[in-house]
Order: C-alpha cells, then sequence, then structure tokens
C-alpha cells in the first residue's frame, strides 16, 4: 500500500439517543480538527493518558502537560458533569531507565574505588571519558583537548556560530539540534573546570562536578555495561520506584487529580506477552533471532499491516519517514538491530542483552518494547476501544502512532478490519524556552522543585498560566506571558476580597445594576461555549476577567449605587465555581459554598483583634482629618476576650501584642502637642509597619468606609517595592542636584584671575605691558597665530575680571 501524508480516514462515533449531551467539539489530532465528542457510553467517559517514564525529576514541561490534562479532565468531570473514568501508566522499565540506572549504579561504584584500575587512575579515566564524550557529542574539537584549552575558549572558537544563534546548516532554522550543541558544550566546559580544580586542589562546584559525572557516566557504561548483573533489578528499581514516588509528590503539589487507576509496566508482562503474541498470530508481527544468544525480538510488520488495508500513522503520516524520529523511539539500546523486514518497523518485545533486565516470554528472554507497553494496559483496563487518548505532542509520532497500529492490529479480525481502538486523540503543546521544547535530552528544564522552591511559580500561577496559554498551542515562558497571569490573578484576587466583605451595612444598593447584569449573563453563555469550543480556556479567563472590570467600574462608580449585595455574592459564588472547576483552589469543588479561593482571607484565629484595632483606627482617622481629635478619644483598643484552645492562643499571640504596642501607642499621645498629626503617623505605622510586617494590610478606602481587612499579597508587595524603589530614586536625584549645585558654588569665580597676570607662567619668557607673551620659554617669538589666540583670551579674561571687580568681590 502506498505511503500518503495525508490522514486516513476516521470514524464518527454515533450520537447517543436520549442524551442530552452538551454541544462539545474537541481538536482531535486523528483529524487534526474540532469534532463533535460523542462518548460511547454517555454514563461514563472512558480516558488512557500516557504517564512518566521515571529516571529523573519533572520538569516544568511535564507540569505543562499533566496540569493541562487535568484541566480538561476537570472541565469535563465538574463543568460537563461528566463521570470520568482515568488511567494513568507509569512507564518503570525502558531503555532510558535502563542506561541511567546502570549508569547510576556504576558512578556509585566508581566513586567508592570499587570498579579497580578505573577508581585507582582517577585523572586517566577522566581524561578518556572526556576524550569520548568528545568524539560523540562535539566532533570538532580535537580528542586530545586538555581541559586547560577548552576553558580558554577552544569551545567557543570551533562552535562560535552556533553559540551566536546561528543554525548549524546554512539556510535552516535553529532548534534542538543546535540547542543540543550548546548543552554539550555547557557540560563539556563545566565537566574541563571541575577537572581543572580538581588538578589544582580546588574545590570544584557542585553543578561543574555534577557535569564531570554526566561525563563519567557513559563512558563508564559503554565499559562495563556487559558486567552487571541484570537478573538483581534492584538496579533498576531504586531508581523507578524513587521518582515515581517523587512525581506523585510533584503532581500532588499541583493540584493534579491523581488518576483513578494506575498501570505499571513491571506489573503487566504476562498481559503484555500476550498482546505481543496476538499480533504475531495476526501475522502482524515477525521474530529475529538475536545475534549474541538464542533470544529472539519480535518487530511489527508495517508492510503487512498496510497490505492488509490497514493505515500505519495515523496521526502523523508525514513524519513516517522520519529517520531520526524512528531512531529515538526505538531507543538509544536497540539501534543496532539487523534483520528487520523494513527500517520503520518498530520492536514490540526486545531480546535481552547483558546488562538489561529480563523476563521470560515464548521468544526467550527479553522486555517490552516502549510502545506496546501503553497498547496493552490501555486494552486491558478500557476494552477494544475507548473515547480519549492523550499525551505531549512529542509523543505523536512514532510512539501514539505505534500504539494505534499495533493495538489495530491485535483487535484485528476479519469482520473488523481497520478497527478504530480511540476516537479521540488529544495532545498537550510543548513548553519552550528560547525556541526549544523544554526536554531532559536537553537539560534546558527546570525542575517542579526548583520553580516551586525558588519563588518564580506558584502551583495557581503556573496553572493560570496553561489556562490562558490553552492546552494544544505551545508556550514560551516570557516576561510578558508571566505578568499576564500575575495580573489575571491579582484582579481575581482583589475581586474575591471585595466579595467577602460585602454586607448591607457598607453596600447601600437596593436596585440590581441592568449593565452588569447583563455582562454577568453574557459571561456565562461565553464561557459555556467555550468550553463547547474544545476546552477553549483562554477565553473563558478572558470572560471571567471582563466580568470582573465591569462589576469594578460599577462597584466604584460615583454617578449610581454600587451593585447590590446579592448580585455581588451571585457574581462572586460563579466566579468562584469557575476557579474551583479549573482546580485553582486546592480540593474546593464547583458547589462549595465558600466565596473565593485560598489566600484571600487572614488568619481566621486573628480576626476578633484585627476588626477591633480596624475600627479603632478607622474612628481616629476620622476625626484626625477632620482636626476633631481630643484626648478623650485616645481610648485603648478592647482585648476582644473569648474561648480558645491553646493552638489558637499561640496563633493569635503576634496580633495581641500588636493591639497592645498600639493601645501603649495611644496612651503616650496624651501629652502630644500636635495631637492630629501624631495620631495620623500612628495609624499609619499600623497599617505599614505593624500590621503589614503579620502579612495583613488595612487597605483604606473612601471617606466613610470601613478599611477592608486583607492579606498582603505578591502583588501589594510588588506594588510597595516599586513604589519604595521610586522614592529612593527621587530621593538620590535630589541629593545629585544638591551635591551639584554645592560643588558649583565652591568652584572659584573664574573672573577672580587678574588678566594681566593670567600669562605669568613658565610657559613663556616675555610679555607686553598688558601681560601678553611675546617670546615662549625658550626666547623664540610667538607666531601670530599664537599671539592672535592669546590676545582673544586676554581680552575675554579681562571682562570677566571687570565684572568680578564690579560684583564687589
Amino acid at each position: 500500500m502506498a505511503t500518503t501524508t495525508r490522514q486516513p480516514r476516521w470514524q464518527q462515533p454515533d450520537k447517543p439517543a436520549d442524551h442530552g449531551l452538551p454541544p462539545i467539539k474537541i481538536f482531535n489530532s486523528l483529524t487534526r480538527t474540532k469534532t463533535p465528542f460523542y462518548p460511547i457510553n454517555p454514563e461514563q467517559i472512558t480516558w488512557y493518558a500516557c504517564g512518566p517514564t521515571v529516571y529523573d525529576d519533572s520538569h516544568l514541561g511535564h507540569a505543562r502537560n499533566y496540569v493541562s490534562t487535568d484541566i480538561i479532565r476537570r472541565i469535563l468531570r465538574d463543568y460537563f458533569k461528566f463521570k470520568v473514568r482515568y488511567v494513568q501508566n507509569v512507564t518503570d522499565v525502558d531503555d532510558k531507565i535502563i542506561l541511567r540506572g546502570r549508569q547510576k549504579y556504576l558512578i556509585d561504584e566508581f566513586n567508592h574505588g570499587k570498579l579497580g584500575e578505573l577508581s585507582q587512575d582517577l585523572t586517566g579515566t577522566r581524561t578518556l571519558a572526556l576524550r569520548a564524550y568528545l568524539r560523540k557529542n562535539l566532533p570538532k574539537i580535537p580528542k586530545d583537548a586538555t581541559p586547560s584549552a577548552i576553558i580558554d575558549g577552544l569551545l567557543a572558537k570551533e562552535y562560535e556560530a552556533v553559540l551566536k544563534g546561528q543554525p548549524l546548516v546554512n539556510g535552516t532554522v535553529t532548534g534542538d539540534k543546535e540547542a543540543k550543541i550548546k548543552m554539550h558544550i555547557r557540560t563539556v566546559l563545566a565537566a574541563s573546570r571541575a577537572m581543572h580544580d580538581i588538578e589544582v586542589k580546588v574545590e570544584p562546584s557542585l553543578e561543574d562536578l555534577v557535569s564531570l559525572e554526566d561525563i563519567l557516566m557513559p563512558f563508564l557504561d559503554e565499559k562495563l555495561k556487559n558486567t552487571i548483573d541484570a537478573s538483581d533489578h534492584s538496579i533498576f528499581t531504586r531508581l523507578t520506584v524513587e521518582y515515581e514516588k517523587r512525581y506523585t509528590e510533584d503532581m500532588r503539589t499541583l493540584n493534579v487529580l491523581d488518576p483513578d487507576e494506575i498501570t505499571r509496566v513491571t506489573e503487566y508482562g504476562p498481559q503484555i506477552v500476550e498482546f505481543v503474541e496476538k499480533i504475531e498470530q495476526n501475522k502482524f508481527a515477525y521474530p529475529i533471532r538475536d545475534k549474541d544468544s538464542s533470544n529472539k525480538s519480535v518487530y511489527f510488520d508495517i508492510k503487512a499491516f498496510e497490505a492488509a488495508n490497514n493505515s500505519y500513522a495515523r496521526l502523523e503520516p508525514w513524519n513516517r519517514n522520519d529517520a531520526e524520529l524512528l531512531a529515538d523511539g526505538e531507543g538509544a539500546l536497540s539501534k543496532d538491530a539487523t534483520g528487520k523486514r523494513s527500517a520503520a518497523d518498530f520492536a514490540l518485545w526486545k531480546a535481552s542483552k547483558a546488562g538489561e533486565p529480563s523476563w521470560t516470554s515464548p521468544w526467550g528472554d527479553g522486555r517490552p518494547g516502549w510502545h506496546i507497553e501503553c497498547s496493552a494496559m490501555a486494552s486491558e483496563k478500557l476494552g477494544k476501544q475507548f473515547d480519549i487518548h492523550s499525551g505531549g505532542i512529542d509523543l505523536a509520532f512514532p510512539h501514539h502512532d505505534n500504539e494505534l497500529a499495533q493495538s489495530e492490529a491485535y483487535w484485528n479480525n476479519e469482520h473488523d478490519h481497520q478497527h478504530q481502538w480511540v476516537n479521540y486523540f488529544l495532545h498537550m503543546g510543548h513548553l519552550s524556552i528560547a525556541g526549544s521544547k523544554m526536554s531532559k535530552s536537553l537539560k534546558n528544564f527546570t525542575t517542579i522543585r526548583e520553580a516551586l522552591d525558588g519563588g518564580t511559580w506558584t502551583p495557581r500561577g503556573l496553572r493560570i498560566v496553561f489556562l490562558l496559554g490553552g492546552w494544544r498551542e505551545g508556550i514560551e515562558i516570557t516576561d510578558a506571558m508571566v505578568k499576564e497571569g500575575s495580573a489575571w490573578e491579582d484582579r481575581v484576587n482583589n475581586f474575591f476580597i471585595k466579595a467577602k466583605d460585602v454586607s448591607e451595612e457598607n453596600h447601600k444598593g437596593t436596585k440590581d445594576d441592568q449593565d452588569l447584569l447583563s455582562s454577568f449573563d453574557k459571561a456565562k453563555s461565553d464561557t459555556f461555549a467555550a468550553l463547547c469550543n474544545s476546552f477553549d480556556t483562554p477565553t473563558a479567563m478572558k470572560r471571567i476577567s471582563e466580568l470582573i472590570s465591569d462589576f469594578n467600574i460599577a462597584y466604584n462608580s460615583t454617578d449610581k449605587p454600587p451593585p447590590t449585595p446579592s448580585m455581588t455574592l451571585s457574581i462572586a459564588r460563579w466566579a468562584t465555581s469557575m476557579v474551583n472547576t479549573f482546580g485553582l483552589n486546592g480540593t474546593a469543588t464547583p458547589d462549595d459554598p465558600t466565596i473565593g479561593w485560598s489566600g484571600i482571607d487572614v488568619p481566621e484565629d486573628a480576626k476578633p483583634i484585627l476588626t477591633s484595632l480596624s475600627r479603632k483606627r478607622d474612628s481616629l482617622r476620622r476625626k484626625a482629618r477632620s482636626k476633631g481629635i481630643a484626648k478623650e478619644d485616645l481610648v485603648p483598643v478592647a482585648y476582644p476576650e473569648r474561648s480558645m484552645t491553646e493552638s489558637q492562643e499561640i496563633n493569635e499571640a503576634p496580633f495581641k501584642q500588636v493591639l497592645e504596642n498600639f493601645n501603649h501607642s495611644l496612651q503616650s499621645l496624651e501629652t502630644s502637642q500636635a495631637l492630629a498629626k501624631d495620631v495620623l503617623q500612628l495609624t499609619d505605622r499600623l497599617r505599614d509597619a505593624d500590621l503589614w510586617d503579620k502579612d495583613v494590610y488595612l487597605d483604606d478606602r473612601a471617606a466613610g468606609e470601613a478599611a477592608l481587612i486583607r492579606p498582603v499579597t505578591k502583588e501589594l508587595r510588588a506594588a510597595r517595592q516599586e513604589k519604595e524603589k521610586r522614592a529612593r530614586e527621587k530621593e538620590e536625584a535630589k541629593q545629585k542636584r544638591e551635591q551639584a549645585k554645592k560643588e558649583e558654588t565652591a568652584k572659584p569665580d573664574k573672573g577672580e584671575q587678574n588678566h594681566v597676570t593670567m600669562f605669568q607662567t613658565e610657559e613663556y619668557s616675555a610679555w607686553d605691558a598688558d601681560g601678553i607673551p611675546t617670546k615662549d620659554k625658550d626666547g623664540e617669538e610667538l607666531t601670530k597665530s599664537r599671539r592672535k589666540k592669546l590676545v582673544k583670551d586676554w581680552e575675554r579674561q579681562k571682562k570677566a575680571h571687570e565684572a568680578f571687580l564690579a560684583k564687589g568681590k
């Protein structure tokens, strides 16, 4: 069957009868269009997602995939009210895990002096490792290059064009290949620094030592991989168990829902073997004997599959001949396969080699191919057909295309050619840095833990950015993107704080604002339409923001009463349900009656004290501003007595101290000669220092309104820092002006110099009656041009000196 770059026909699922389904359309990778979403069983959506390969910490690119997937899952479950059965795998055996497991084991043995001569001759081993790394990854660098030469600029010289942002091949654009070169350059440079520091007995940095290990590990693996007892699976499971645990912790920190069911490759050995056997029985696979053993590998026969009127590469047929993608799909340990009927045929089962874990099978000892695991486990859990399959866009070809082919080959029978295993394929877009996708192989990633621990991101802030960017579009990390997310969060934060403050006492609106009511209705209907339109969260987020802007206009209007409490609370409850639906508020559900999200309230145990302090402060400020303050008003704030637990007393203690300090300061003002001024300073200090330092802010509002008691947010801190920065710059500019003025004043008046004596220097030897030079120091007559210039200078100074004398100086 001839290959094509066009996607094959996709079969639209039948629309379930009598089930009032929402008019959802999903961008389906199987058609690259938005197609109506009809679940096989409206009572429960079936969904399989490709999970992590657990050999390292998860990075922000993984967060992008799993958080975006979680958002869609929540929308289907919490907004459209579907029941969702969500199954996700964990890849705990594959080429990357085997390599990393062996390398971690060997570097540990090396560092503990257990590798014989390699551990004894440390300098020699490091040098050989560096040369091997250069030979494989940076071939322009001479193989005998020394660490000193590398540090002194050899890398920059040989790879100058790439480092300046130019492509490896003229006429092309830069991408992952150039990013890999830069990554290898960074690794070699850091490793060379570590080697040099060790040589001169200086302690290397931790980062440089890590890079040195990155160079040593592949070298040790290449030399010693066949000596490892791979029957000891703990060499590999130590790695996978630890990183699966860390992955799960990261996802829960990001508020990603746990899967309903988790499948692990190592727990599905018999099912995978049976799956491969069935494909072989259906004549779509063939075994090849390993050249070094009696074991066999089993490969998928693409030619036979297509000859039976099936379609290969349903998702990305235009990539089916991409040798680089095909090789990457087979894995780093499978590049020397021989005997395949076609170069594109891929491994279903891999014969075991020395240094690789294995399981028994009809083909001898071996292990599953990467692609077969998901086919076998998804089919075991969800059957011959299910609704949704998802993963990162980088998995589309060859991984997901191979999954589809082998699954259709498994379920194939004489009555069901071209069986449609998956109805909707969803691919999450990349997260990019400087044009390159974030990936472990490029080492251009920030781990989730680093991002959150370093304060660059919060779980909510990260999710907001993904909501604003959409689930299938690529997202580039930029300052503008970060600012947009922060602005959205701040806007919603402030709205929730206002909404929680609503009461009949301070909101006198009695009639619903029709413009705001229309805006509210439009926001709800537009959000429904957006989420039906392939989960268009950017539009939904925009509608929420616009509604809040309209609310703020009405809230701050001086032409009409503010929104009524009932309308304010209705808008707040809807906005709360939406942020809860999107997973922006921890475990809160859309029908949670609490207004707003976490982080908008002050400590519960401190509220009685804060309320008392704020009311007293409002009263004092009002009277001080109107000059009606009197010493009789300096009554201490009463401590709100109540029954408390020991824990509550501990939480309240810092605020009780603030109250006591405030009362003491009030009493000290009884002798004040400028009472109004001093009271205002005290109330400002309470707001700007005493409570601010406890992460509480009293937000003063219009005259007559009580201050809003709110937490100090990131945005408030940023605004204060910006204000303080401007004040510092203003003060520095003022000081510079004053200094310049002083320096100018201190300068001697130019007119003080007498014009008659101004040229009485060693530069000349004769002068006329007016003091103008006639001869230079050697007795030579001055030239006419030089004397002419001196005369002009003399005349200018004569005028200045006469003016100086006239001023009486």
